[in-house]
């Protein structure tokens, strides 16, 4: 079995931001490395994770095992069955691949029937160097993840190919997905659409496209909560906004806010966001720029949402306030685990320092500090 090599440090670090009273950064944190690139020869460029429990104190997580962040003809996903209370590897990984494609940013979705599924950005280079979208790609576990089976094209919905999935809900025995779509594959736009599955990914149906429904912006990786009588939806805009979005069960409009323009220690889009909530508030994690040039470098921030209003309540730094060289990463994945005597968020993310390939690590917090 591939070692997984664990690197930890417990560190208490003051606020580096007395600037920005609304920065804070939690006094207790553990970092480890999980996958390490080092030592692992031509495919040493690991990102991208997503995670799913699979059991109690126990996850799935997929991750990008390639050559570089574009142009990664051979790219392969990568899954692992991790304990979340060891730092171990349960069973040997399981690589999915098509050959002459990239297989990247593989979403997990659990149906209600407990059909275990990975749906994969596939992605080919063209001539020019550019990636081009092949069309969405899963491959499903009957057995909560101990096998998969074969790569399948998701294919055609209501007339529209789509291409990366970002994010589902689960709301009694229907499933609600965000999904993106792109110009060059079949319908003919670029867009972020709403879905719904009633029969566990065996069709889907389009409910509404988000781009439209939110003014005609151009808007790429999404992600979305169950909330009231409705959801709310986090965008990232081709325009370097965020936005906060509050929608209908049918994803018509009730009410939206511009976080990046409201929010002085936000000066672009958060790169990969996710809403999630804890003991009742909710908060959206990424990838965050505090300098409109990007002279600071990246940092991963926690952001707790006020979701009447749609504006921050508070902005926590996860990781790198030092401000450090940083060269790629911050797509976190999040996950509460209970210990028994206190309850800890963990953040599953990627992370490269100094221009090297990344390394796929773990983030421990107690949960309790961001809700103060």
């Amino acid at each position: 079995m591939r070692s997984i090599l664990l690197a930890l440090a417990i560190i208490p670090i003051p606020s580096l931001f007395s600037e920005e009273p609304s920065s804070t950064i939690p006094s207790y944190q553990i970092k480890e490395t999980i996958v390490s690139y080092r030592g692992t020869g031509t495919q040493d460029y690991l990102a991208f994770p997503a995670i799913t429990p699979s059991g109690y104190n126990e996850i799935m997580i997929s991750h990008k095992r390639g050559k570089a962040h574009v142009n990664d003809l051979g790219a392969v996903l990568e899954i692992l069955r991790f304990d979340l209370e060891s730092g171990r590897s349960l069973q040997e990984p399981i690589q999915l691949a098509i050959t002459n494609e990239v297989m990247q940013m593989g979403e997990w979705v659990r149906f209600p029937d407990e059909t275990l599924g990975t749906y994969i950005d596939a992605l080919t280079v063209d001539e020019e160097g550019k990636h081009i979208r092949t069309g969405l790609v899963r491959s499903l576990s009957r057995d909560n993840g101990k096998s998969f089976g074969p790569l399948e094209r998701v294919g055609i919905i209501d007339g529209v190919e789509y291409g990366y999935l970002f994010d589902t809900v689960t709301v009694g025995q229907r499933l609600y997905s965000l999904i993106m779509t792109f110009e060059y594959l079949a319908g003919g736009r670029r867009s972020v659409d709403a879905l719904y599955t009633d029969d566990n990914g065996q069709t889907w149906h389009f409910i509404r496209n988000l781009s439209q429904e939110f003014g005609d912006v151009r808007i790429n990786e999404s992600s979305l909560i169950k909330y009231k009588n409705g959801f709310l939806v986090a965008t990232r805009g081709y325009d370097n906004m965020q936005r906060l979005h509050q929608v209908d069960m049918d994803f018509n409009l009730i009410n939206e806010t511009n976080i990046t323009e409201q929010t002085p220690s936000i000066s672009s889009y958060i790169g990969r966001p996710r809403l999630f909530s804890l003991h009742g508030k909710y908060f959206l994690i990424g990838r965050n720029w505090r300098a409109p040039d990007r002279r600071i470098p990246m940092e991963l921030a926690l952001l707790r949402l006020d979701p009447v209003h749609l504006e921050i309540e508070k902005h926590f730094v996860l990781d790198n306030a030092e401000q450090g060289r940083v060269t790629d990463g911050y797509y976190p994945c999040p996950i509460l685990v209970n210990t028994g005597s206190r309850t800890l968020l963990n953040v599953f993310d990627y992370r490269a320092l100094l221009g090297n390939s990344p390394d796929i690590v773990r983030f421990q917090f107690l949960a309790d500090e961001f809700l103060d």
